[in-house]
């Protein structure tokens, strides 16, 4: 069969041939056109980034900056934990204790038998429930918390007295709300104690330098303070100061060395 009969009976089919070949020229005359740079561009970057790869990117001056960086931070995060969590004192906590409850009513005895007197002698009126719930813990993980509160109302308490503040009134211990909630308080745990102290603007005053300074406040630690908020009275020449304070507690512990030098 000469090409002349092959064409008159193929003539189609090579016609079909020859128009998919053309297609498949201009099909990829326009992919190369259109994305053929892009994949230069996605191979170069591929090859600049094997050849990084294949260096070291820090070295051991790296390292040590970054070890001596994270020193600093550690004790840095020391010194704050130590400037704001609360370190009750002995017997405001169940340290020893047989009996949580027993630990709780004995302690709060013994702190309104020592302030409501000496709150009398100064002249001062004083809350007697010192913030207190009314119906008492019965678990020893709250007995613990409001044992802390009773030790910070106690601290506030002598201090208002020292500073001659002529009453303190609407005391109020309040557990963190995150305590009995599913997932936990987290790493910063907040008892509040409320406080209104009533006194002249200078009284006032002289309780809040004190108060940040810990060699002038019972306990010898400076309370945490939440909120402030000062006003005079509408009657005479006093004023009053309502405060919210803070028993912290930290359950973050600071990372150590070899936590560093695993991201490194």
């Amino acid at each position: 069969m000469d090409f002349d009969e092959y064409w008159q009976e193929n003539k189609r089919f090579v016609g079909l041939v020859f128009a998919g070949f053309v297609i498949f020229l201009i099909a990829r005359g326009v992919v190369s056109s259109t994305l053929g740079g892009d994949v230069k561009a996605q191979r170069l970057a591929l090859s600049k980034a094997e050849n990084k790869l294949k260096n070291a990117m820090y070295d051991s001056r790296d390292r040590d900056a970054a070890k001596a960086q994270n020193e600093e931070l550690r004790a840095l995060v020391t010194t704050l934990s130590e400037a704001v969590a609360f370190v009750p004192r002995e017997g405001f906590n169940l340290d020893g204790a047989r009996s949580a409850s027993s630990r709780y009513h004995g302690t709060l005895a013994k702190v309104r038998e020592e302030l409501l007197p000496s709150a009398g002698r100064a002249n001062m009126a004083l809350d007697g429930d010192l913030g207190q719930p009314e119906l008492s813990p019965t678990r020893s993980e709250e007995i613990g918390r409001y044992l802390e509160g009773l030790d910070l109302v106690d601290r506030i308490v002598q201090l208002a007295i020292e500073t001659r503040v002529s009453g303190v009134d609407g005391l109020q211990v309040s557990l963190d709300p995150a305590l009995r909630s599913k997932d936990g308080v987290g790493d910063i745990e907040r008892t509040r104690v409320k406080a209104k102290l009533e006194g002249t603007g200078d009284r006032l005053l002289e309780f809040l330098r004190r108060a940040r300074r810990p060699e002038l406040v019972p306990g010898g630690q400076p309370f945490v303070i939440e909120s402030i908020d000062m006003r005079t009275q509408k009657r005479g020449l006093g004023a009053e100061l309502e405060l919210t304070f803070n028993v912290v507690r930290l359950r973050a512990e600071v990372s150590g060395e070899d936590d560093a030098e695993e991201l490194l």
